[in-house]
């Protein structure tokens, strides 16, 4: 069976919560135009959605919702199409991980060099996985 690139509700990182204490208590790390914020916990039954992610771009650098929106779809369609081998190695290890994906760059890039970016954050996020 072919692995199905999907990015569910599931999957999604609503929880004011979680969210807080993403930023809180999580790390970050750079790698431009995106900063991420991320969080590692051990799981102690095996979840279905080990991966839960987030997406923010700022209205200080986005006055149109227009152009908000179409950097946050961007950013979602190359974390979806790129997620499955970091998801593979959570459930392996039977762990999670929350990823926020905020867009710190003042102008709109192109498509290519977004997902260029989150291959170079997820490979990030794989090794700091590796070394947990």
């Amino acid at each position: 069976m072919a692995p199905r690139y999907t990015l569910s509700k599931n999957e999604r990182l609503k929880s004011l919560k979680s969210i807080r204490a993403l930023f809180e208590q999580g790390e970050k790390f750079k790698v431009p135009p995106l900063v991420v914020f991320h969080q590692i916990q051990n799981n102690t039954e095996q979840d279905p959605f080990p991966l839960k992610m987030g997406v923010s771009v700022g209205a200080k650098y986005f006055k149109k919702a227009v152009d908000r929106n179409l950097m946050k779809r961007r950013i979602r369609e190359a974390f979806r199409q790129q997620k499955l081998l970091l998801q593979e190695n959570l459930r392996q290890r039977n762990q999670s991980m929350n990823v926020f994906f905020v867009y710190a760059h003042a102008q709109l890039v192109d498509y290519q060099v977004i997902k260029d970016a989150m291959s170079a954050a997820l490979e990030k996020l794989s090794s700091k996985l590796e070394k947990s």
